[in-house]
Parts: structure tokens; C-alpha cells; sequence
């Protein structure tokens, strides 16, 4: 296994973690306007399914999760707009898993192609540099927010 799949891998054990004592009801509670988890959760799941896209497979997201996951809509705090926790979280990680998963099968010549998602091109000028900031440093970025949101809603620090 490589360091991408391991770290992938230890994101998505991290991310449960986060995600353990939240309750489903409070998915779309938006404390100083923080992003709320369940967009979260939506936003990594499709950005993971980007990655994979990038290393020449199919995501595993429903039809829709992009709309929703759109980071120039605004989030709602409607609970129905959402899907629920357990289906976010299993998508979050079968999406992150496939990706880690294609990211391992992929060659040094596949990932040293050029990306062209209209971003960081120059930041971030191939497949695997991109593959890896989404699966990795996006992700974290992200999981950064839901510990504060957590912190907000006044849960415990975890560690």
C-alpha cells in the first residue's frame, strides 16, 4: 500500500471519529455559519469522486450529490434537503476508498499526466498532484472545519 492509500485510509478512520457522537438531527446546524456536516460530507465525497475521475474511473456518489455539494449554493439548514448521516458517512468512505484504491493501480505515466479540472493547474500541474490534494489536504482542510463545528455546537475536543 502506498502513503496516499495509508493516509487515505487514516483520514477516513479520523473522519468517523469526528463524526461518531453527532447526531443525525444535527447534520445541517450551522453555528456562526460554519459549513455544516453534512455538507461536509457531501463536498468530500464528490471531491473524492473528482479525484477518481482524474485517475480514469467512475465516482461512486449518487446522481445529484454535485448540485448539492455545490460550493456556490448556499447550504440550507433543512435537514430533508440532505441525505442522512449513514448515508453520507458510507458514501464518504466508499467514495474516498475507490479513489484510494485506483490512485494504487495507477502507473507513474497516468499520474504524471497533466490535469485540467480549471484549477491549481499551475499550483498543482498533474493527475497525482491533484489526486493527491483532494484525497489528502482538501480533506483535512475540511475535517479542520467539522472540528470547529464541533467545537461550536459544544462537543469535547477529541484529542
Amino acid at each position: 500500500m502506498n502513503a496516499i492509500s495509508k493516509n487515505t485510509i487514516a483520514t477516513i478512520a479520523y473522519a468517523k471519529q469526528i463524526l461518531a457522537d453527532i447526531d443525525d438531527s444535527s447534520m445541517c446546524q450551522q453555528p456562526s455559519g460554519l459549513n455544516h456536516p453534512a455538507w461536509l460530507l457531501l463536498h468530500l465525497a464528490t471531491a473524492a469522486d473528482y479525484a477518481s475521475s482524474l485517475l480514469g474511473g467512475q465516482g461512486v456518489c449518487p446522481a445529484g450529490w454535485n448540485a448539492l455539494a455545490d460550493t456556490k449554493k448556499p447550504q440550507t439548514q433543512t435537514r430533508s434537503d440532505y441525505p442522512s448521516k449513514d448515508e453520507l458517512v458510507s458514501n464518504f468512505e466508499a467514495a474516498f476508498k475507490h479513489a484510494a484504491d485506483l490512485y494504487e493501480k495507477s502507473s507513474d505515466e497516468d499520474l504524471n499526466k497533466q490535469q485540467k479540472l480549471g484549477f491549481f493547474e499551475t499550483e498543482l500541474p498533474t493527475v497525482g498532484d491533484m489526486a493527491t490534494f483532494l484525497l489528502i489536504a482538501h480533506t483535512n482542510l475540511h475535517l479542520g472545519q467539522l472540528s470547529a463545528w464541533r467545537r461550536a455546537t459544544g462537543k469535547a475536543p477529541l484529542f
